[in-house]
C-alpha cells in the first residue's frame, strides 16, 4: 500500500547544482556545474555553521567569504543516464554480406516500453542490431534510409532467466533468422524459439557508426547519451561478418569458442579486465576494445555459474556477466559555470556556494580540509556516509512507511524535486528501475539532500550533513579551536592524518567505512589517539571507494544486516577493491571492538527519550565526564530531532561482538523507548514478538568511555540524535556540558 505523501512548501523551480571535487583542500580550485530555469542568478560562497531553521534552535547562521560573488547567465544543462559499452575509432568492419549477432543474456525487463538493445551498430538512418522488443521477444532490426525492417520471435523471454540469444542475416539470399534458447539444467522447450524469413533487397545498409552493447546506438545529443538502454545482464556478446550456420550456432551455444569460426568480427569477454574497469577487451585479434560508461554493476555471475565457487577470483570464466541499467549514471557530465581557486589560509569547513535568483536559491556544498594540522581538535565528517545516501528515493517507491512512525511524513521541496528529476540517480538505499539494488553512487551530480536546510521525510528533522552542522555550531559556540578532515581524507591518508590530532570527533551517523578508514583509526587509537563517536550505527557498511574514480563509492548488501535490498547469491565481492561486503560485524571488525557499542535498534516518534545514569557513571575515574550532572538527572531529554538525544539508530554494549572487557557503561535509554524502535535485523535470530523498544532490553543507546594504551580512550554516545541536543537552552544543558567536559579532558590529557 503506497503511503499518502505530504509535501512541504511549493515546488522548486530549478536552480540546482553540483561542485567537483567534493572534498577539496587549500590551494585546490574547485568548478561549480549549475543548471537553472533562471535567465541569472548570483553566486556567494559562505562557510556553513548551522542549517536548521528550526524556531527553537539558533537557526540557520553561514560566514560570507569575501572576495567572491557574482552575477552569472543561467542555462539548463542535460543528464543522460543508462549504462552501456561503446566501441568507437577504427570499427568499419565489412558486414555488407552479412553478419552474425550472438549473446547470452538475463533481462530484467524484457517487457518494456522501448527496444533494448544488446549489440547495435545504428546512425540516425541505417545500420543493424539485435534487441528485446517492447513485447519482451527478440528481435533483428535493419535500418536502411530510416526504413526499418524487423524480425522477431514473437515469443516473449522469461524475466530474469539467462537466454542464448542470435541472430543472422545473409545479403545474397535476404535471409534472416532470430532464435532465443533458455539455458539451464533442465531443457525447457516452450521457451525456445527460432523465426526465418526473407527479407526484400536493400532492408539494410551498413552505418559507419560505433558499435554499442547495451544500447540500441547513441543519441546525437552527445557522445554519452545512450538509447534503447537494456536492462539485466550480458554476458559473451559476438560479431561476425557474415551469416552463421547452424553448426556453428550449435557451437556457440555449447560454449565452444568463438575464435574457431571463421570470420569473427568482435568477441567481447568480459572477465578478462578487473571488474572495475571501463576498458572491455576484444578477443577477436581486431582490437575493437570497448568503453563502460556510466559504471554498470560489474563482476557478476554468468550464466554458466555452478553455484560451487563464490569468488571471481577463483573462475573468472564463471563472472563474465554485466548487468546494465537504464538509469546507471557516474557522472551527469555538466560543464562548469564558475570556478574558485581555494586560498591558502582559508579555514577548514563544511562550504557551499550560495545560489539565489528572483524566485529560488540553492547550497551547493563541498568540504575543504587540512592537510596539516592547525589544531589539536579534527571533526571528522562522514562523507561515504554522504555518498550512500546521496539523493535517497525510497520515499517514492510505493510503500508505506506510515507504520514506522507517528510522526507526519513530510516531503521536503527538495526532495520533491528529486521525484521529478529520476535522471539523477538514487542512493546505495534505492534500486534500479528494474528492481535491482543500485550499487554505486557518485558525487559527481546535484545531491539534494546535502544541503544545509534540507529535512528528512522520515521525522521532518535534519539528517546526515545539516544534521552535522549542529557540531559544527556547537564548536563555534564554544570557542574551540578545531580543523574539518572527511572519510576521503583518512581513507587516503590513514593514521598519518590521525596522528596529527589529540582528539578526533565523529559526525551523527559514520556509518560507511572502508578499510583503509578502520586500519586508519585502529593504529590512531593503538598508539594513544583520542576518540569521540557521538553518533549511532556507525562503522557498519563495508565500503569501497574506486581506485581510478574517487567520486564513486560501492556497497554491497551482503545477507544480513538492516538493507534495502540482498546482494545476490555468489555476487559479495566489492568490483572496486575484491573485498567481500556486507557489514563490519560479518567480516571480523565488528563496531563493539572499535567503540565499544554497536548497532542495536531504530525508530522514529514523537517524544525520543534521554538517556539515564547508571552505578558506573560515579566512579572516581570518570568525574571528569559528569562534572556539573546531578545524580538523578536524566541527560537529554530534549533537543531539536524527536525532542530527545537517544534516537534515531542506536548502538548498544554487547561483549560477545567484542567491547573491550575494560568498558564502563555509564548511561542508558534502556526501557525508555517506544514500539516504534525496533531491534536490528542481525540480532534476531528467530522470528520473535519481542522486538521493540516495550519488550526488548537490547532497544537502547548506551553511552560508555574506556581507557586504550599510551594514555588513549574512546567515548562514544550510542546515539544518531546526540548532537541535536546541543544547543538546547542557549547550549546549557547536559548534552552539551558532557561534551565539552571529555573533549576539555581529552585535550588536556595530552599536554
Amino acid at each position: 500500500m503506497a503511503a499518502k505523501l505530504n509535501f512541504s512548501g511549493k515546488p522548486r523551480s530549478e536552480l540546482i547544482g553540483y561542485a567537483t571535487p567534493m572534498v577539496a583542500h587549500p590551494g585546490d580550485a574547485v568548478s561549480f556545474m549549475i543548471s537553472t530555469e533562471a535567465n541569472e542568478y548570483d553566486a556567494t560562497l559562505v562557510r556553513l555553521i548551522h542549517g536548521d531553521n528550526n524556531p527553537e534552535g539558533p537557526g540557520f547562521k553561514s560566514e560570507t567569504i569575501d572576495g567572491f560573488g557574482q552575477t552569472l547567465k543561467g542555462r539548463q544543462q542535460n543528464t543522460y543516464p543508462g549504462s552501456f559499452i561503446v566501441i568507437t575509432g577504427e570499427t568499419n568492419i565489412n558486414v555488407s554480406d552479412g553478419f552474425t549477432i550472438q549473446a547470452w543474456i538475463r533481462a530484467t525487463k524484457p517487457e518494456h516500453e522501448n527496444y533494448q538493445g544488446v549489440l547495435a551498430q545504428n546512425s540516425d538512418s541505417s545500420g543493424f542490431g539485435l534487441y528485446v522488443d517492447p513485447n519482451g521477444c527478440i528481435a533483428l532490426r535493419l535500418v536502411r534510409d530510416n526504413k526499418i525492417t524487423e524480425v522477431a520471435t514473437n515469443h516473449p523471454i522469461q524475466e530474469r532467466q539467462w537466454y542464448f540469444v542470435v541472430c543472422t542475416y545473409d545479403a545474397a539470399s535476404g535471409n534472416a533468422m532470430v532464435m532465443q534458447r533458455q539455458a539451464g539444467k533442465w531443457p525447457n522447450p516452450d521457451a525456445d524459439c527460432e523465426r526465418s524469413v526473407s527479407v526484400l533487397e536493400g532492408s539494410f545498409a551498413w552505418a559507419n557508426a560505433p558499435i554499442t552493447i547495451a544500447s540500441g546506438g547513441l543519441q546525437a545529443a552527445a557522445e554519452t547519451a545512450p538509447r534503447y538502454c537494456f536492462n539485466g545482464k550480458i554476458e559473451n556478446p559476438r560479431l561476425f561478418s557474415r551469416s552463421l550456420t547452424l553448426e556453428e550456432v550449435e557451437h556457440l551455444f555449447s560454449d565452444g569458442s568463438p575464435q574457431e569460426i571463421p570470420d569473427l568480427s568482435g568477441a567481447w569477454d568480459f572477465s578478462k579486465t578487473p571488474a572495475n574497469s571501463t576498458e572491455i577487451i576484444d578477443i577477436s585479434g581486431n582490437e575493437l576494445t570497448g568503453t563502460v560508461v556510466n559504471f554498470p554493476m560489474r563482476g557478476l555471475t554468468g550464466h554458466n555459474w555452478t553455484g560451487r565457487v563464490f569468488s571471481r577470483k577463483e573462475a573468472p570464466d564463471q563472472y563474465g556477466s554485466i548487468h546494465f541499467h537504464d538509469d546507471d549514471l557516474e557522472d551527469t557530465g555538466w560543464d562548469a559555470d564558475f570556478e574558485w581557486s581555494i586560498p591558502s589560509d582559508l579555514k577548514s569547513g563544511i562550504y557551499a556556494a550560495h545560489l539565489s535568483s528572483d524566485d529560488e536559491e540553492d547550497f551547493v556544498p563541498f568540504i575543504i580540509s587540512d592537510k596539516k594540522a592547525k589544531a589539536k581538535i579534527a571533526y571528522l565528517v562522514p562523507t561515504m556516509t554522504y555518498l550512500a545516501y546521496a539523493n535517497e528515493r525510497v520515499l517514492f517507491a510505493g510503500v508505506d512507511f506510515s507504520g514506522l512512525t507517528n510522526i507526519p511524513i513530510v516531503v521536503n521541496p527538495y526532495d520533491r524535486y528529486l521525484g521529478e528529476h529520476t535522471e539523477l540517480g538514487g542512493s546505495i538505499y534505492d534500486v534500479h528501475s528494474d528492481g535491482s539494488g543500485i550499487c554505486y553512487s557518485t558525487a559527481r551530480r546535484p545531491i539534494v539532500n546535502m544541503r544545509p536546510n534540507h529535512r528528512h521525510w522520515v521525522h521532518s528533522c535534519p539528517r546526515k550533513l545539516p544534521f552535522d552542522l549542529y557540531l559544527v555550531d556547537w564548536l563555534e559556540q564554544k570557542n574551540f579551536e578545531y580543523d574539518v578532515i572527511t572519510d576521503h581524507d583518512l581513507h587516503h591518508r590513514g593514521e598519518d592524518l590521525l596522528r596529527q590530532y589529540d582528539v578526533i570527533m565523529t559526525g551523527s551517523h559514520p556509518e560507511y567505512w572502508t578499510s583503509q578508514m578502520l586500519d586508519g583509526i585502529d593504529g590512531y587509537l593503538d598508539h594513544g589517539g583520542r576518540l569521540m563517536y557521538l553518533g549511532g550505527n556507525g562503522f557498519y557498511w563495508v565500503t569501497a571507494v574506486d581506485p581510478e574514480r574517487d567520486h564513486i563509492i560501492e556497497v554491497r548488501r551482503g545477507y544480513a544486516g538492516s538493507r534495502a535490498w540482498p546482494s545476490h547469491v555468489g555476487e559479495l565481492e566489492l568490483a572496486s577493491t575484491g573485498e567481500v561486503g556486507g557489514i563490519w560485524r560479518h567480516l571480523g571488525r565488528p563496531p563493539n571492538a572499535l567503540v565499544g557499542v554497536g548497532f542495536a535498534a531504530q525508530g522514529w516518534d514523537l517524544k525520543t527519550p534521554g538517556y539515564k545514569r547508571l552505578p558506573a557513571s560515579f566512579d572516581p575515574k570518570v568525574d571528569f565526564i559528569f562534572s556539573g550532572i546531578g545524580e538523578d538527572e536524566m541527560i537529554g531529554d530534549f533537543g531539536l530531532v524527536m525532542s530527545g538525544a537517544a534516537g534515531d539508530e542506536l548502538d548498544r554494549v554487547d561483549f560477545e561482538l567484542g567491547t573491550p572487557p575494560q568498558t564502563m557503561r555509564l548511561a542508558t535509554s534502556q526501557g525508555m523507548h517506544s514500539a516504534y524502535y525496533l531491534m536490528a535485523h542481525e540480532d534476531q535470530l528467530v522470528s520473535m514478538p519481542t522486538i521493540n523498544g516495550t519488550n526488548n532490553e537490547n532497544v537502547r543507546a548506551d553511552m560508555v568511555y574506556f581507557e586504550t594504551q599510551k594514555g588513549g580512550g574512546v567515548f562514544s554516545v550510542g546515539s544518531i540524535n546526540w548532537l541535536g541536543s546541543l544547543s538546547h537552552n542557549d547550549y546549557d544543558n547536559n548534552v552539551s556540558r558532557i561534551t565539552e567536559n571529555v573533549l576539555r579532558e581529552f585535550t588536556r590529557s595530552s599536554e
